[in-house]
């Protein structure tokens, strides 16, 4: 892969972004349907993507391979949360906002944003292992994400450790990881051809892509950009989500006898721009929000070069 092929591909897809900034500001867009169409991409549109990765797959990888890119995709948090505690230890982040610093550098978009962008630079083809991939970015996301939030809580505040592990449980029964786990079984069993099921998957998951990225545009919008772009401490996460926490998986990976486009699948993905989840948590456990939409803000942007970057890096 060389940076102008897939700069074009970034290009291609943050076309959709500009377009999604403009219609919300046209008015056919707003937060309220911005919601509605996140949860149809999320709940319906993504597990059929996933399911239809299956289905459309030329052929199923190993088991082998698969269970590396479980594997792999586990290492890569392995290295991002020590890292997300580092960072805010060494940019001194005040206490009552490291959660949201450490969940900006440790969990990107895998799924709402990285799924369109595997697409774009790798092809079809190369869902499947995004979908396999989706498994324990899930698990963490959910599981090691909201415990972040829970934490800074303190357990007393929060009802004790035990209602913190049933609700992160709770939060695990998402129809995204659903999907991903019935696929991993299906694949691990040899099932490809879902007969109309998977040509109707096909179907519904065609527009996850472009509902994910006019969405994205849309609640871009909503930000006020010059108080986007004040928080030096943003900028630095931003480029350790995007930057620092896929090269230092890449080294750690490299580990592993994984082969070169199931590395770029999982390495890529681990660069996207910050969870919008995050925004969630933070609501819900009464974090101040606005560094966590600042560092997302950034992300995305920043995440036009990045990427490029980044594929090439791991190409090379």
């Amino acid at each position: 892969m060389d940076f102008g092929f897939v700069a074009m591909q970034m290009l291609v897809v943050s076309l959709p972004i500009v377009l999604g900034w403009a219609i919300n500001k046209l008015g056919f867009l707003n937060p309220e349907l911005d919601s509605g169409l996140s949860q149809l991409v999320m709940n319906i549109a993504l597990p059929c993507t996933i399911l239809a990765a299956l289905h459309d797959a030329e052929a199923l990888p190993s088991i082998e391979t698969m269970l590396l890119i479980v594997a792999a995709t586990f290492l890569v948090y392995v290295v991002a949360v020590p890292m997300a505690f580092a960072i805010t230890a060494l940019l001194r982040v005040p206490v009552e906002t490291r959660a949201a610093y450490r969940f900006a550098v440790a969990f990107g978009n895998c799924g709402f944003i990285g799924l369109p962008v595997i697409s774009a630079i790798f092809g079809t083809s190369a869902l499947l292992y995004a979908a396999i991939s989706l498994i324990p970015a899930n698990v963490a996301l959910f599981g090691v994400g909201a415990l972040l939030f829970s934490s800074a809580e303190g357990d007393a505040a929060d009802g004790g450790i035990g209602k913190k592990l049933r609700r992160v449980f709770a939060s695990l029964k998402t129809p995204t990881l659903v999907m991903s786990v019935a696929v991993l079984v299906l694949a691990l069993l040899g099932i490809k051809d879902l007969g109309i099921v998977g040509d109707a998957a096909s179907i519904v998951g065609q527009m996850t892509t472009p509902l994910a990225l006019l969405v994205t545009g849309s609640s871009m919008a909503t930000y006020q950009v010059r108080s986007m772009l004040t928080n030096y401490r943003a900028y630095i996460v931003a480029a350790v989500r995007l930057v620092l926490v896929p090269l230092a998986s890449l080294v750690v990976i490299r580990l592993l006898p994984l082969d070169p486009l199931a590395t770029g699948v999982v390495i890529v993905d681990s660069s996207m721009p910050v969870a919008t989840v995050g925004t969630l948590f933070c609501l819900q456990h009464h974090v101040d929000v606005k560094p966590m939409l600042q560092i997302t803000f950034i992300s995305i942007v920043g995440s036009i070069l990045s990427i490029p970057l980044v594929t090439v890096l791991v190409g090379a």
